[in-house]
């Protein structure tokens, strides 16, 4: 299916997911979320998302906030553990995210590939891999 939409993280996301999160299990929560299958709609295209960590399910998993509304990807912003203290993402936290997807969100796709050259982002699947 070509009309995927490349999927991204960034290289904070990256470094937390690491050892919780594989690509494969990103791809998929990526591909439900073009489906309109995810938990909150936080605005300014963010959403939040929960994610399973290999035995554990949805449930005792982890949180994420992604941004969805670019015409061709999507992206990995923030990451927590269900676990963690705390009960959610801090508003701050919510509002930092929806400044750094806002302007993820407006970047031509070459841009987008520069970043990734550059290490900023890690495209983890796309159309032709990791379905």
């Amino acid at each position: 299916m070509t009309d995927q939409k490349r999927v991204f993280k960034t290289k904070t996301f990256n470094r937390w997911a690491k050892k919780l999160l594989g690509d494969d299990v990103l791809c998929r929560a990526a591909r439900e979320i073009e489906q309109g299958l995810f938990e909150a709609d936080l605005g300014g295209g963010i959403c939040k998302k929960r994610v399973a960590i290999a035995g554990m399910g949805k449930s005792g998993g982890t949180r994420t906030l992604v941004a969805k509304q670019h015409a061709a990807a999507i992206f990995f912003l923030l990451g927590r553990e269900k676990s963690s203290p705390g009960t959610d993402f801090s508003d701050s936290a919510v509002e930092a995210v929806k400044l750094i997807g806002a302007n993820l969100q407006i970047q031509p796709m070459s841009k987008l590939d520069e970043m990734k050259f550059k290490g900023s982002l890690k495209e983890i699947c796309n159309a032709e891999k990791n379905q």
